[in-house]
């Protein structure tokens, strides 16, 4: 059980959130993807960002509950996300509580 002097980043500072970071492949930038990703993550009520990357990649960093995460990659992986996905490469840590809202950078 955690006293209400829990420093930042303790377990349980962020009750039940996480951070998904997800690197994301294909033909995915030029096509829409950062926004419709964008739209998504303010629908599942989820913090962060949506990036390109230099290397044609789009990294996805992520916060909140479980299951809204789960409903992200569910829809980066369905054929309801625009462009091509060929891979998605997750990786799941504690919740930082950094971001305020979500962001497409």
């Amino acid at each position: 059980m955690n006293s209400p002097d829990t420093p930042p980043g303790s377990a349980g500072a962020s009750g039940d959130k996480v951070r998904l970071t997800a690197i994301v492949r294909g033909m995915v930038q030029g096509v829409g993807f950062r926004y419709r990703v964008l739209r998504q993550a303010l629908k599942l009520k989820l913090t962060g960002t949506v990036v390109n990357q230099p290397d044609g990649s789009v990294v996805i960093t992520a916060e909140g509950l479980p299951s809204a995460l789960d409903g992200l990659i569910e829809w980066v992986r369905s054929p309801s996300a625009p462009g091509v996905v060929e891979n998605v490469e997750e990786h799941h840590s504690p919740a930082t509580g950094e971001f305020n809202s979500f962001d497409a950078g």
